[in-house]
C-alpha cells in the first residue's frame, strides 16, 4: 500500500494496511499463481508443455469451468481405464469391450507417467478427428499426472494425429473446482476446423461431468482410512495420486483433513 486518497499528504499508513502478494508468471496463455506464503519459493515449477511453443502444433484453448466436484476425484477418473466404455459409450467407448487395458506406469518425483493403448469408437462425426474412416480406431496415449491437481493427455492416432490435452484441476472449495483445458494439434484448421475439436472434447467431457457431479467430492486419500471406499486393479493410477499426495502433505507436516 502506498498511498491512500482519504488520508492526509504525508500521514503514515498502517502497516497492516496490505494485501499479500502472490507469485504470478504468464504460461502457455494462463496466468498460473503460486500460494506458497510471500517470500517462499513455489514447491514446484509450471510443467513443461513444449508443444506450445512448437510450430508443428497449434493451440486450441477449450474451456475453463467450475465443477461440482473435487481434484482428486476428477483425476482419478482421467487415468481410469475401465470407465471408457460405460460413461462414454455414446462417443468412442467401445461397449463389447469393457475390460480395461493396463497402463505401464512409471513414478516420478512431480507425479507419474502412465502409457497404455486402447481400442476407441470412431464413427463417421469422429473421422476429421481421429484422421482415420476405421469404425474402431486406436489410441496411444501417454498420459502424465503432475503433483497436486495437473495432467496432460496425449493420444496419438494410427493416422499420426496427435490430439493433446492439458487440464488443471484447481480446488475454489471443499466441493467445486476450477477446470481448465486446452488441446494441441499436430494437423490444420483446414483438416480438422478448431470448432469442431472444441464441440468433440465438450461433449466427452459432458459425460465425464455428469458422472464426477453425482458423486461426493469428500474423496479419500489416506488409504489407512480401510473401509471407506474400494478399489479395484484399474484404479492403480487413482491409488498412487493418494499416495503421492499424502507424501506431500507428510513431507509440509499436514495431514488429510476429511469429514
Amino acid at each position: 500500500m502506498i498511498r491512500i486518497p482519504q488520508f492526509d499528504a504525508g500521514q503514515p499508513i498502517p502497516p497492516e494496511y496490505c494485501t499479500p502478494a502472490y507469485r504470478c508468471e504468464a504460461r502457455y496463455g494462463y496466468a498460473w499463481v503460486s500460494l506458497a506464503p510471500p517470500g517462499e519459493e513455489p514447491l514446484a515449477p509450471i510443467p513443461d508443455v513444449p508443444e506450445f511453443d512448437d510450430p508443428g502444433y497449434r493451440t486450441i484453448f477449450q474451456f475453463h469451468e467450475r465443477w461440482a466436484t473435487s481434484p482428486l476425484r476428477a483425476l482419478e477418473n482421467s487415468f481410469d481405464n475401465s470407465h471408457f466404455s460405460f460413461v462414454h459409450r455414446a462417443t468412442f467407448g467401445v461397449a463389447a469391450q469393457p475390460r480395461p487395458s493396463r497402463y505401464e506406469l512409471v513414478e516420478r518425483d512431480d507425479g507419474f507417467y502412465a502409457e497404455t493403448v486402447i481400442d476407441a469408437a470412431n464413427p463417421e462425426a469422429f473421422h476429421r478427428v481421429s484422421g482415420s474412416t476405421d469404425p474402431i480406431t486406436q489410441r496411444h496415449m501417454r498420459n502424465a499426472y503432475f503433483l497436486p491437481f495437473s495432467r496432460r493427455l496425449d493420444i496419438e492416432y494410427p493416422s499420426g494425429i496427435r490430439h493433446v490435452i492439458i487440464n488443471c484441476f484447481t480446488p475454489i472449495d471443499d466441493g467445486h473446482i476450477q477446470l481448465c483445458q486446452w488441446l494441441f494439434r499436430n494437423d490444420s484448421e483446414e483438416d480438422c476446423p478448431a470448432r469442431m475439436l472444441i464441440d468433440f472434447d465438450h461433449v466427452i467431457t459432458r459425460e465425464d461431468k455428469a458422472i464426477l457431479e453425482s458423486t461426493d467430492p469428500d474423496a479419500l486419500v489416506d488409504t489407512r482410512r480401510r473401509g471407506v471406499e474400494y478399489s479395484m486393479p484399474s484404479d492403480r493410477p487413482g491409488m498412487l495420486i493418494r499416495k503421492q499426495l499424502m507424501e506431500l502433505l507428510a513431507r509440509h507436516g499436514e495431514a488429510e483433513v476429511h469429514r
